[in-house]
């Protein structure tokens, strides 16, 4: 996601205030035949996220994925980095696990000629040298001796950051925070929630399904007591009470596509909840309104309601998305829609958010129309079974179709299928 020397699309580029800002890009697209190791990429991430969010329970083993190809891995730990912007500085953050406990783990402040320790940790070691690092500035002695005794307190199997949000360790709590609040990952069938909603966003949702050309004019919510809305199970309805978000601010809300509804919490001393339920309105022969169940819609259109509260996300800025096959059930030109409306929407550009999809979707790499040459990377496995990433960045494709080119093997990441009669099929005379 690091901006190369390309001109092209130079508002796809964002640059910090800073000297030491490094210049990111907003998107990326990874591309790559079946069983490349697109999906493992994007597991592997949501992997080190869920592990550092949620942490692992006492005397339970991390559910750690070891390369099955090579038998020297079976017993290797992994290592897992997470280079990433908070408040205008760029940070490092990774560890070292296997199955049982952490190696390593270490947390350094990086720019473009910058690399500055903030803690290290080997096994049971920490270093946080000297607490030299302004993160730790004007702490007090006793304030350091408790991060030390926290430190050598933390369990084997879990990270010291995941510990120090428990433990209230405030210095390096916006790293915590970024894994937390900025990144999400989503996988084909996953159902992005929507923590937040307003007669805005609901205006939002209708224009942008409207401009689709789905037929769509509007949104209709009715609103619903959700003691009273028969179509949600009763242990559900106690499911979402326990866990409705604590935010601040705007009006709470979780979308839930799955129940086709958005639950909505008054922003009065009584927080109630209550349903919003979404129906699309179309007009009819004699032009009166007719609403319809999001079950009845397409499942593209589904998949369109399902991606837009991370429209929202990214609008508002410091967000990063990460999709699995973000094609799933879209028709191509919806797809770059989608793009066209992160991308090249004014409202949007110079934003600190991030997009990054898998996709299969040939179309999208039309260079001039949509993407820089290193937002578009592919994957491919060698002949050991190892997943490989290489980026159009710095090659000399300019005059070249892209679709074309990825299809006919010019950049590799496709799957090559053997002649069918090979395989002992027969044609029928």
């Amino acid at each position: 996601m690091i901006a190369s020397d390309d001109p092209h699309h130079s508002h796809h580029v964002v640059a910090g205030d800073s000297q030491e800002s490094i210049r990111l890009l907003r998107t990326s697209i990874i591309y790559g035949a079946n069983a490349s190791g697109k999906s493992n990429l994007i597991k592997a991430m949501k992997f080190a996220r869920d592990f550092i969010v949620d942490g692992v329970e006492k005397n339970k083993n991390i559910n750690i994925n070891n390369f099955k190809l090579d038998k020297t891995c079976y017993t290797k730990p992994s290592r897992f980095e997470f280079e990433f912007r908070m408040n205008d500085k760029q940070y490092a953050y990774g560890f070292v696990v296997d199955k049982h406990k952490i190696h390593e783990e270490w947390l350094f402040e990086i720019g473009i000629n910058t690399e500055i320790s903030i803690y290290e940790r080997r096994a049971k070691d920490f270093d946080f040298h000297n607490f030299n690092h302004e993160v730790f500035l004007n702490i007090s002695e006793d304030e350091k001796n408790r991060i030390r005794y926290e430190a050598i307190g933390t369990r084997e199997n879990l990270l010291f950051l995941t510990n120090s949000q428990e433990r209230e360790i405030k210095q390096i709590e916006s790293i915590y925070e970024w894994f937390n609040d900025v990144l999400t990952i989503i996988f084909p069938n996953s159902k992005p929630l929507l923590p937040f909603f307003s007669q805005s966003v609901q205006n939002s949702l209708s224009k942008f399904l409207e401009s689709l050309d789905l037929g769509i004019k509007k949104l209709s919510i009715a609103t619903i007591d959700l003691d009273e809305y028969q179509q949600i199970p009763t242990e559900i309805k106690e499911d979402i009470k326990k866990n409705f978000p604590d935010e601040e601010g705007e009006v709470n809300a979780i979308f839930i596509p799955s129940l086709q509804c958005i639950i909505s919490q008054a922003k009065d001393e009584t927080d109630k909840l209550t349903v919003l339920n979404l129906s699309p309105v179309r007009f009819d022969k004699e032009n009166s309104e007719v609403k319809f169940e999001i079950s009845e819609e397409s499942d593209g259109t589904q998949r369109l309601i399902d991606l837009f509260p991370m429209l929202i996300h990214l609008a508002r800025g410091n967000a990063v998305y990460v999709i699995d096959e973000i094609e799933r059930s879209l028709h191509s030109l919806l797809m770059k829609k989608l793009f066209d409306y992160f991308l090249n929407n004014p409202e949007n550009r110079n934003l600190n958010s991030q997009l990054i999809a898998t996709t299969h979707e040939v179309y999208l790499l039309d260079i001039k129309d949509i993407f820089r040459k290193d937002e578009i990377w592919f994957v491919e496995k060698d002949k050991y079974g190892q997943s490989i990433l290489y980026s159009l960045a710095n090659t000399d494709v300019d005059n070249l179709d892209l679709a074309v080119g990825y299809l006919n093997g010019r950049f590799g990441a496709i799957p090559f299928i053997k002649d069918l009669k090979l395989m002992g099929w027969r044609e029928k005379k």
